[in-house]
């Protein structure tokens, strides 16, 4: 939502309200890392209108969907402790002997990290900045004859 719309989003919804929205629908499709091509949904909402819940499912759904809305909200979180300091993580990409293992372990917290397909972009951008940095600083064996003793 934008605008206006967005506005009156932020003063009077909350999590867990019932909302119907109307306008239009639109789409747009994005290419994805491997090359395939995948369609987003959008909707150019012009009204909100509260809805009663009635149905006790539905609570059900939604408090799995916040669970999973959590999990995801500290999973990216725990990105953005990783690239504030990734000296204090462990790099297990190269050493895993199971995709069940992760990816990046936190060396004092114990926490872990695994790259999923689905991880934002900026993730993955982030995390070849990161190496490409990593393998500057890395000194290469055919730079230490120019040195002087």
């Amino acid at each position: 939502m934008w605008g206006d719309m967005a506005e009156i989003a932020i003063q009077h919804l909350k999590l867990n309200d019932y909302i119907y929205v109307s306008g239009h629908l639109k789409s747009f499709t994005e290419a994805s890392d491997n090359g395939r091509v995948i369609s987003f949904p959008k909707v150019l909402v012009k009204e909100i209108n509260f809805v009663a819940n009635t149905n006790q499912k539905i609570n059900n759904k939604t408090e799995d969907q916040e669970s999973t809305l959590e999990k995801r909200r500290k999973r990216l979180y725990l990105w953005q402790v990783f690239f504030a300091n990734p000296y204090e993580w462990q790099d297990l990409r190269k050493r895993k002997v199971n995709p069940s293992q992760p990816d990046f372990k936190h060396k004092g917290s114990g926490e872990a990290l695994w790259l999923r397909p689905f991880d934002p972009p900026w993730v993955t951008r982030q995390l070849q900045l990161q190496d490409s940095r990593m393998s500057e600083t890395c000194i290469h064996p055919s730079s230490i004859s120019s040195f002087q003793f």
